[in-house]
């Protein structure tokens, strides 16, 4: 667990500390000088790109990572490994850019009705997707030899800061809207040049088109393809509200519902670096038998990411009221308040099922998570077209916290029945009583003029009643182990 820690801890730093801009950016700059229909333009087009991203990826990510451990000879073999996943990548995304030119009109038509905006920036889409799928391949790599800080240090923390710098260009007349956007094809153009370098020049990556064993080849494009879809499918899982809301219900609508959601999108960042740095290590343990280690990991990461995200999610919660009052126009983004409630549960209850997907794509059984993701990415979407006209932002929050609890779930029992890996202990239980508990005592708490000392005073509390719990009742050993640490440096006795 040390690099896991380490690399997550460093991260998780650098990411909280981009959360805190990236705040600053989405509740405040962007809603004091951009209207709601700016925002959501902006952000459909970024959402979206990220959606066409898996099209040009072609599951190679996840690939390169699993093969890696299963090389004969990786001092030889893994330049090749490499040089395939490239050329993988370059097919792919040359497929995808001559279907979408061909459907160019059906693409234009899902928006045109209520979001038509969104068809002015078709090429500047196109451009982002193919810096997305460059950047991802660069940051498989990094993962690759164990080293998550720097990619996500550039795309939470950096990305957040250049942006911020856009939006104050576009606050002061420097610059137009349309520039904005612009001008973020060239902050990916730097985040890709910079970890280029640190991918290849740092880690000496050579990359080789010598063909590797057929077998491999063989092996290695099925499983990508495999990947391919059901990552494709967890893209709809996660995207395809946000473009749905603009569909149906429109650009001001799709900025309300957008905002609510990036404030309960810092619930997740701690799974998406330990299921980064997790993916090799689990690989690895499955190409040596070693199934009692993954359990442990399971276990453990399960508690550790609950615990931590339900405290985040308490946080956000019991301080909504205060958000909103210092959030400029925050009477029109108020509208998201039960989104940011019933997806911040989403978002939590993911954190539950811990490394559910990351442990069925390095097994035997990643078939299953193709078919099951397919299916519930399917399911998503109807859902959102049945549910979105008919409820508006409160029909898709409500989907997506339904579909994502049955892809936990599934999953879940998946690994039971399998590999008799299970997550969950009385400590689980204990956690929600705490997060339920917290939430609770906080309905107590008198609710103070000013916003800014009452979140202060409201999350000083609950955070003092949330590390008090979680040590006496031994929740977990890595929690306790470093308020252990911390008490030892300042002389407190515990």
């Amino acid at each position: 667990m040390g690099i896991v820690i380490r690399q997550s801890l460093l991260s998780s730093a650098a990411s909280y500390l981009g959360v805190v801009i990236g705040f600053v950016n989405a509740v405040i700059l962007m809603p004091k000088f951009m209207t709601p229909d700016q925002i959501g333009l902006f952000r459909t087009l970024l959402s979206a790109a990220l959606l066409l991203s898996n099209f040009g990826r072609f599951g190679v990510n996840s690939g390169l990572v699993r093969f890696k451990s299963l090389l004969k000879h990786p001092q030889t073999e893994l330049n090749s490994l490499y040089g395939l996943g490239i050329l993988i990548v370059f097919l792919s995304t040359l497929f995808f850019l001559i279907i979408l030119i061909i459907f160019r009109s059906s693409w234009s038509d899902f928006y045109a009705d209520k979001s038509p905006q969104v068809n002015d920036y078709f090429i500047l889409l196109i451009v982002l997707t193919l810096e997305l799928i460059v950047f991802q391949f660069l940051q498989t790599l990094a993962s690759i030899h164990k080293n998550i800080f720097s990619a996500n240090l550039l795309k939470d923390l950096v990305y957040k800061c250049l942006n911020m710098g856009g939006i104050l260009l576009f606050a002061i007349s420097v610059i137009s809207f349309h520039t904005f956007i612009i001008l973020h094809v060239c902050f990916y153009v730097i985040l890709i040049t910079l970890l280029f370098f640190e991918s290849l020049y740092k880690y000496k990556i050579k990359i080789s088109f010598k063909p590797l064993p057929p077998k491999i080849a063989r092996e290695l494009i099925y499983y990508c393809g495999t990947l391919f879809i059901s990552g494709l499918a967890l893209s709809f899982l996660n995207l395809a509200d946000q473009q749905l809301v603009s569909r149906y219900l429109g650009l001001e609508a799709s900025g309300i519902y957008m905002t609510a959601i990036f404030m309960v999108m810092v619930i997740e960042i701690p799974r998406r670096f330990i299921g980064e740095i997790s993916a090799p290590i689990i690989s690895e343990a499955f190409g040596s038998g070693n199934l009692v280690s993954i359990n442990e990991h399971y276990k453990k990461t399960s508690i550790n990411l609950f615990l931590l995200g339900g405290l985040i999610y308490v946080l956000i919660i019991i301080n909504l009221d205060n958000i909103y009052a210092i959030m400029p126009k925050g009477q029109i983004y108020e509208a998201g308040r039960n989104v940011v409630i019933l997806v911040g549960l989403a978002k939590l209850i993911n954190l539950l099922f811990s490394l559910n997907d990351g442990i069925i794509s390095m097994s035997k059984y990643y078939r299953f998570n193709m078919l099951l993701t397919l299916f519930l990415g399917l399911l998503m979407i109807g859902s959102d077209i049945i549910l979105i006209p008919k409820y508006g932002l409160i029909g898709a929050a409500a989907a997506l916290l339904g579909v994502f609890t049955l892809h936990g779930l599934s999953k879940l029992i998946l690994l039971k029945m399998t590999y008799n890996f299970f997550p969950f202990t009385t400590k689980t239980i204990l956690a929600a009583l705490t997060i339920l508990g917290l939430l609770l005592i906080n309905c107590f708490i008198p609710l103070l003029i000013n916003p800014f000392i009452d979140i202060m005073v409201r999350s000083g509390l609950i955070l003092m009643l949330f590390s008090f719990s979680i040590y006496k009742l031994k929740l977990s050993f890595e929690i306790n182990q470093m308020i252990n640490g911390l008490a030892k440096k300042l002389n407190i006795n515990l």
